[in-house]
Formats: C-alpha cells, sequence, structure tokens
C-alpha cells in the first residue's frame, strides 16, 4: 500500500471512529510497521494540517474541527503524465469508442481540477516526428498480447529494407519518442527483440500460446544499456557536454545508470552505459557543437566518420 492511500485510509479510520484508536489496531489496518503508523499519522498532522491528536488510549480527531483531506495530491510528472494519457485517449476515440471515453477523459479532467487546471485544452502537447502504425496491425497485436498468443509477422528491417517472417511473443507495447514498439521473444533469433510497429507489414495471431519471459529478465534486459534498443551493457561512453551552449543539458536525463561530474563552470562528463550505439550517437548529434564523446574510442571514430559521410552531401 503506498503512502497516500494509507493517508487517506488513516483519515477514514479516525472519521468513523468516537473513540481513540491503539496503536497496533493501526498497524493492523494500515498494514505496517509501528514506525511506518507513526510516520503516516505524522504526516495526516503535519502535512495536511489534520485535527489528529493522541493520548493514552491512543490516536484520535478532535471532531469538533471541520477537516476534509483535499483532493489527490500530483507531482508535476504525475499531472503531465495525466495531460499525455489525456491526449491519447482523444486521439484514439472512434464512434464505437466515443463514450467509454469520455466517461475516462471527465475522470481525468476531475483529478485535474483538483490540481488548479481547470482547462486542460490550454495545455498542448505536441507529438513531433511520430511515426503512427497501422491501426489494425496495432490492434492485432494488442489482442495477442491480452490473449497471451504468439504472432506472425512480417517485418520489414528499417536500414536495409530486408523484409523477414518471423513467429514472436510478444510481452508487452511500449511507447517511446512518439512511436510505439512490441517487446518480444522472437522465436527465429531466440533472444528478446524489439519491433517498430510502423515496420511491420503484416500481422496474424497464432494458435499457439506465448512465451512468457520473466518480468525481471525483460526489465533488466532494457535497463542495463541507454536507449530503446538496449540490451546486455558492453561499453561505457563519456560524453563532455559545454552546459554553456546548451544549458538545458543539465535537467536532462539520459539513463538510470548515467553519472555526471562536473569539470569546470562550464563543463560536465556524462557518463552512460550502452551496447547498440544508433540512437546514442543520433542524441549526441543532436546537441551539435555542445558535445564531444571522449571513450571509447571505438565510439568517438564511428561519431567522426558520420560526420564525414554527412558533410560529402554538402561538397560544392
Amino acid at each position: 500500500m503506498k503512502k497516500i492511500e494509507r493517508i487517506y485510509l488513516l483519515d477514514a479510520i479516525l472519521k468513523e471512529r468516537r473513540t481513540p484508536i491503539r496503536m497496533e489496531q493501526l498497524m493492523e489496518r494500515l498494514e505496517c510497521s509501528q514506525a511506518t503508523a507513526y510516520r503516516i499519522v505524522a504526516s495526516l498532522r503535519d502535512e495536511y494540517n489534520a485535527p489528529i491528536f493522541s493520548d493514552e488510549y491512543g490516536v484520535y480527531y478532535d471532531h469538533h474541527a471541520k477537516f476534509d483531506l483535499p483532493g489527490i495530491k500530483l507531482n508535476a510528472e504525475e499531472t503531465q503524465g495525466l495531460l499525455m494519457a489525456a491526449q491519447l485517449l482523444e486521439d484514439l476515440q472512434s464512434d464505437s469508442l466515443q463514450k467509454p471515453l469520455e466517461r475516462i477523459l471527465k475522470g481525468i479532467d476531475k483529478v485535474l481540477q483538483q490540481k488548479g487546471i481547470n482547462n486542460r485544452r490550454l495545455i498542448q502537447i505536441i507529438p513531433a516526428l511520430s511515426r503512427k502504425p497501422d491501426g489494425s496491425i496495432f490492434q492485432q497485436v494488442m489482442a495477442a498480447l491480452q490473449q497471451e498468443k504468439k504472432l506472425n509477422i512480417t517485418y520489414r528491417n528499417r536500414s536495409n529494407q530486408e523484409q523477414t517472417k518471423r513467429m514472436v511473443s510478444p510481452q508487452r507495447l511500449t511507447s517511446y519518442k512518439n512511436a510505439w514498439y512490441v517487446d518480444a521473444w522472437c522465436h527465429l533469433r531466440e533472444g528478446i527483440r524489439l519491433f517498430a510497429l510502423e515496420q511491420i507489414q503484416q500481422v496474424s495471431i497464432d494458435i499457439e500460446r506465448t512465451k512468457k519471459i520473466p518480468a525481471e529478465t525483460l526489465r533488466a534486459h532494457y535497463a542495463e544499456s541507454y536507449g530503446i534498443f538496449s540490451g546486455k551493457m558492453k561499453h561505457q561512453a563519456e560524453i563532455k557536454i559545454n552546459t554553456k551552449l546548451a544549458p538545458w543539458t543539465i535537467y536532462e536525463h539520459w539513463h538510470s545508470k548515467q553519472q555526471i561530474k562536473p569539470l569546470d563552470d562550464n563543463h560536465i562528463l556524462l557518463t552512460i552505459p550502452y551496447n547498440d550505439d544508433r540512437e546514442l550517437i543520433a542524441d549526441v548529434m543532436r546537441l551539435g557543437m555542445a558535445a564531444q564523446i571522449v571513450e571509447p574510442t571505438a565510439l568517438r571514430n564511428k561519431f567522426k566518420q558520420q560526420l564525414e559521410s554527412i558533410l560529402t552531401h554538402y561538397d560544392p
């Protein structure tokens, strides 16, 4: 049970009682240790100004004081998530989904209003460079996930446009940088692979049950290295960033295992683990003169070769 859930539960417990509740009973109702129970009581009193008191008989409310917990407290990330969810739902609306989605959107609006956002349409989220998959393919992948069935797909490689037929066991759908991917066990390659939905040309649901990958294995596969391609970490990249040229980079989060070392007033050294370097090179390139790959040498040389190749397009 989350802290906020225990706070609301404690409020309900104290409101329904006319006598103090002993700490042992409270621990049982809140399903927590004594230390946690004391923290929840303190949070309700200090953070929400609740009229909560305690004596030798236990914890109780002053029922003469009028008190109601405020609406759900959201942080910036949760607020942004709700706004993005609302926009995604509106994009998905069709005639058959209009009424059920309207109910969900009204619920989101109600929560946002408690945060002081009375008109979310004044906040615009623009999905730049989005890649939308074919709607029928999206529905087939979603159905296979829910039914725990394998998929037969024809997949077109983005780099060389080669098409291959594969049987895959879908594990989850991922929305990343305005594109949809399916994480799956590829029975052709005998390993975890990532498939961009817009690159799937044909799809059909198989009769066989999907091969389930443990959640921890899947999480470790995508958490260890940088970017959507991820995989087992093979290298560490060191990137020197000029924060005077790109001041916004001090607020950017590249990877959960990143390390940042200040070098001087205008430079930081960013260290991140990676396996596949494609996305990493693209993200460093977007920083232009503000970023410089320091290590490893192989990555530095590959980056330099790509820059030289780009320059050939601008020869007179």
